[in-house]
């Protein structure tokens, strides 16, 4: 529910945040979400406390009573989102970190969007602020999402994502995948006859955890899970080269550090990076993909997690 009123609905959005021990920045975020503007579309926020050990839900008790928390043990975000929209009683699901901080108007621009297309899936910028290594994990992971055109897309992350709650119910996450759940879930939907489109007003500034052990230590997660989502949807973009084996991951890695270079120059403005910056921003990129070789090696032999399993 919002802290704004409003008349009678059309029908209802339901913010989903899976959380785990980030209860300074769930405050944020929540914060962000409840300012949001919707008269004509009231706002219920649904918290998943995914068995955090830091007082994340007695923040949310204390500080926002009118938010409805769900505390479950922890089983990653992947459950902790079906599990939220399944405790959510809106028309249109809005996802969103605990991490990220949702832009004024974010809500007005993805319900307008959303509105009558059942079979929409929108998301959209995602913006990283403060310092170099923030900004540089911005560009590595998200660099798709900062264009200014809005555009159709062959995935969306969950960090910034709306649909339709009927469209969410032919297609769960998966959790035997963690990261990139989002790039299966994406896909599933769109087999389904969805259509995902980028549109940059619905934008959100995204604060991870960022500095050197962070940022290489994502590489490793990314570069195991880029390859374990092709093993577990041979379809997906890019799979082809996990078919090919170690020669076809290797090359893969080594495109996907071109694709990184390309975002950076493209997008260099709205990521936030001076020229001086760019040279050391593009060695490091190269090197976190290289960074991420060996557990994408490693993955290729793997075998691919039953269905029903959790990570």
């Amino acid at each position: 529910m919002s802290r704004h009123g409003s008349s009678t609905p059309s029908f209802l959005v339901s913010a989903v945040i899976p959380a785990f021990n980030d209860r300074q920045r769930l405050a944020v975020c929540l914060e962000s979400l409840l300012a949001q503007e919707t008269p004509s579309c009231p706002l219920e926020v649904v918290v998943v406390d995914d068995g955090s050990t830091d007082g994340t839900g007695g923040m949310v008790r204390e500080r926002f009573p009118e938010v409805r928390l769900v505390v479950q043990p922890n089983r990653g975000a992947e459950l902790a989102r079906n599990a939220g929209v399944e405790a959510a009683g809106g028309e249109i699901i809005a996802f969103i970190d605990s991490d990220c901080v949702a832009a004024p108007g974010w809500l007005e621009a993805l319900t307008s969007r959303l509105k009558g297309r059942s079979t929409l899936v929108v998301g959209g910028r995602i913006l990283h602020r403060g310092g170099f290594w923030q900004r540089l994990t911005g560009i590595a992971d998200f660099g798709e999402y900062l264009g200014d055109t809005p555009r159709e897309v062959a995935t969306l992350p969950t960090c910034n994502m709306g649909l339709h709650r009927a469209l969410f119910d032919t297609q769960r996450f998966d959790p035997r995948l963690r990261p990139n759940a989002d790039t299966l879930f994406a896909e599933g939907l769109r087999r389904k006859g969805a259509v995902l489109l980028y549109d940059p007003a619905v934008e959100v500034l995204h604060d991870p955890t960022a500095g050197p052990g962070d940022f290489f230590a994502r590489a490793r997660r990314y570069g195991r899970s880029f390859v374990m989502a092709r093993k577990l949807d041979p379809e997906l973009r890019w799979s082809g080269f996990v078919r090919a084996g170690l020669p076809g991951v290797a090359a893969a890695t080594l495109g996907r550090a071109l694709l990184d270079w390309s975002r950076l120059l493209g997008h260099r403005r709205e990521a936030g990076f001076s020229w001086l910056e760019v040279a050391p921003a593009m060695a490091l990129l190269a090197f976190r993909r290289l960074v991420s070789l060996p557990a994408a090696l490693r993955a290729v032999t793997a075998t691919p997690p039953p269905v029903g399993h959790r990570r």
